[in-house]
């Protein structure tokens, strides 16, 4: 199954018709999106079904909620809320990909666009014939053949489209471009589009060449697949041409817009090459903190542990193996251990718990023999930042500390016998920041 994007217009009528051709109506779906942005939508959408139902082919569509307020950008705007609306149609139909019908004459007004705003090597690149999206295969049938010979088709098969008014409206960039722009450049540089369009192709490759290298610039700095932390000294050790690649490419791995030069700068110098123990930047929806040398990406809108911290529990245990902390946003499992810090099991039985977050001062000794040293010391030396700390529970005894998330078991009582466990913390969402492992400096 293929879902085209049906508008109605020349270009996707005559790809609509071609592919009916080449594969049969019942392997489509037209998709129409009604933007709501003309006085004619409601026609244009029937229209697009009677089109679609003369063909044979399954038809859907989807209307959009309000345009965006006066000022802000209409073309980018209806750009998104269509490839959404597309893409989540993909999936209820179950398609294997989303056609389009861009053709050579619109790749050339985009390399242009983008161009005049400023873009890199792969945005210069425009679009490619086939690529993977999230969402699946996004494919391009039409963008090695120009607007002459889908015209010219169209009228060959006697086709019947709609106009959308938008197309000729000159306060659009794409509409300058093609009215006056284009056909200027094209009067004077014989083979302009052909020209335009391998540069663009080049262009393409070397954007994906840097992509790949930022990516593996990415792994070596340790990023995994949550995306959600570096090692901010490999990538300040870089050349600053790499730097800054990889950093672009971790904002598009993460769904933000690429910044500007100056930006970029900022985020580098605070994230990369400042001096300060910490810092933090926002770029909404996510905050970028620094802490020594790991940089990491939260949610912006995630909870601020130091301001906001979870309430003490008091409670009991009774032989399970999970107490559910939902005010901490986890659980802390029982188990069996002869390591040191395990305390008697039969003992804890009969002690009244609770679980608070961790005065700095407390003191923890994590193994048999050794010092006791504060929390504090100990979340600094295990690299926890200041701003979790808050958020990792302490679980004690009266006043006597017996565990500490992110750190482990005090190991002052005495090495008994029997029965005998160890506490075990960690947050029920496998994304939260205080899920990282955590790891104490080596000793000597």
């Amino acid at each position: 199954m293929l879902l085209v994007a049906f508008s109605g217009g020349r270009d996707s009528t005559v790809l609509l018709d071609a592919l009916v051709r080449l594969h049969g109506a019942g392997q489509l779906v037209a998709w129409h999106v009604h933007h709501g942005l003309q006085p004619q939508a409601d026609q244009w959408l029937a229209w697009c079904e009677r089109a679609a139902t003369r063909l044979g082919v399954r038809f859907g569509h989807t209307r959009l909620g309000p345009a965006p307020a006066a000022g802000e950008n209409l073309e980018a705007w209806a750009r998104d809320a269509r490839y959404e609306a597309l893409w989540r149609a993909v999936a209820a139909c179950g398609a294997a990909a989303l056609l389009t019908a861009h053709h050579a004459d619109d790749q050339l007004e985009t390399v242009f666009m983008r161009l005049a705003r400023g873009s890199g090597p792969e945005g210069l690149g425009a679009m490619a014939p086939a690529e993977h999206r999230p969402g699946g295969w996004l494919l391009r049938p039409l963008l090695a053949v120009g607007r002459d010979l889908v015209e010219a088709c169209a009228r060959a098969r006697g086709l019947e489209w709609i106009d959308d008014p938008m197309n000729a409206d000159q306060a659009f960039l794409r509409a300058t471009l093609r009215a006056r722009v284009l056909p200027a450049l094209a009067s004077a540089v014989p083979g302009l589009r052909e020209n335009v369009l391998r540069s663009a192709a080049l262009l393409r490759e070397t954007g994906e060449a840097l992509r790949a290298a930022a990516q593996a610039d990415l792994a070596a700095a340790g990023l995994g697949a949550d995306l959600r932390a570096i090692d901010r000294c490999t990538l300040a050790a870089l050349p600053p041409f790499r730097r800054n690649e990889s950093v672009r490419e971790w904002f598009r791995l993460l769904g933000l817009p690429m910044p500007t030069q100056a930006r970029l700068a900022q985020w580098v110098a605070q994230m990369l090459m400042g001096g300060s123990a910490s810092a933090s930047v926002e770029a909404p929806p996510w905050r970028f903190r620094r802490y020594r040398d790991r940089v990491s990406a939260e949610r912006a809108d995630a909870r601020d542990w130091r301001r906001d911290p979870p309430p003490p529990v008091a409670l009991r245990w009774r032989g399970e193996p999970v107490i559910e902390l939902p005010g901490w946003a986890g659980r802390l499992s029982v188990r069996a251990s002869a390591e040191p810090g395990a305390v008697d099991a039969a003992w804890l039985a009969t002690q009244p718990l609770e679980v608070r977050s961790p005065p700095a001062g407390a003191r923890l000794r994590p193994r048999r023999g050794g010092p006791s040293r504060t929390l504090k010391n100990l979340y600094q030396e295990r690299g926890v930042p200041p701003w979790l700390r808050a958020a990792m529970p302490a679980v004690f005894v009266g006043d006597r500390l017996i565990y500490a998330a992110g750190i482990g078991m005090d190991a002052s009582g005495p090495a008994g016998g029997g029965h005998r466990v160890c506490l075990h913390w960690r947050p029920d969402d496998p994304e939260d920041p205080r899920s990282a492992r955590f790891e104490p400096a080596a000793t000597v």
